[in-house]
């Protein structure tokens, strides 16, 4: 009955992670009616769904100690991604400011995974094999790949061939792209929650063996 309800449970969360994207773009479009700007609705919910699946890998990456190797990792490339969302914020401050930024935590994120390496490489192919990370990897293609071709300018250029108002074009393009991009952050942090939810089940279940051993 437990697994039944949190199968249920899971699965509502995951369609209610997915409509936010088409009501986010909706309340910037058409409610707000400011088009799709850097701090609207649809990109400040992609910084904080990308945001808080950094921190629930981080804090996967001290609670199990033999996977901090791959945590530290995954945690690196989402704090680079929430970090990419702040471009047009931290290139006021200072020109480029969140490419050295990205730089810093890729390098220091790889410098601490090899220090953990021990169990790096077997932590990946448990990963590889877990049904909730297999929603990160979702959302990740989706984000890095499908979105980035999707919202190519050129394409919707092609299609919205309108003269008489050039904005069109990019507008679509901008919508879709960033609402697609929204959908791959719910997948992401979707499959975050989930993976640390089973990591910690399985941390539970390895300190009761210890202790009736």
């Amino acid at each position: 009955m437990i697994s039944i309800k949190y199968s249920i449970l899971s699965f509502l969360g995951l369609i209610a992670g997915l409509l936010w994207s088409p009501l986010a773009v909706y309340l910037d479009i058409v409610v707000i009616g400011h088009g799709m700007p850097e701090q609207g609705v649809t990109e400040i919910s992609q910084t904080i769904f990308i945001g808080l699946s950094a921190i629930i890998f981080y804090k996967l990456m001290w609670m199990m100690p033999e996977q901090r190797g791959f945590s530290v990792l995954v945690a690196g490339l989402f704090l680079c991604m929430f970090i990419r969302e702040q471009d047009a914020l931290l290139d006021m401050m200072q020109p480029g400011l969140w490419q050295y930024l990205v730089a810093g935590v890729a390098v220091c994120s790889i410098l601490v995974a090899c220090f953990w390496r021990k169990n790096l490489w077997v932590s990946m192919a448990e990963a590889a094999k877990s049904y909730p990370f297999a929603y990160v990897l979702t959302g990740i293609a989706l984000l890095l790949f499908f979105s980035r071709v999707f919202g190519t300018g050129a394409l919707w250029e092609a299609i919205f061939m309108h003269d008489f108002d050039r904005s069109a074009p990019r507008l679509v393009k901008n919508t879709i792209q960033e609402g697609i991009e929204l959908a791959a952050y719910a997948f992401i942090l979707y499959g975050s929650l989930l993976y640390h939810w089973e990591q910690k089940s399985v941390g539970v279940q390895q300190a009761q063996k210890e202790k009736h051993s």
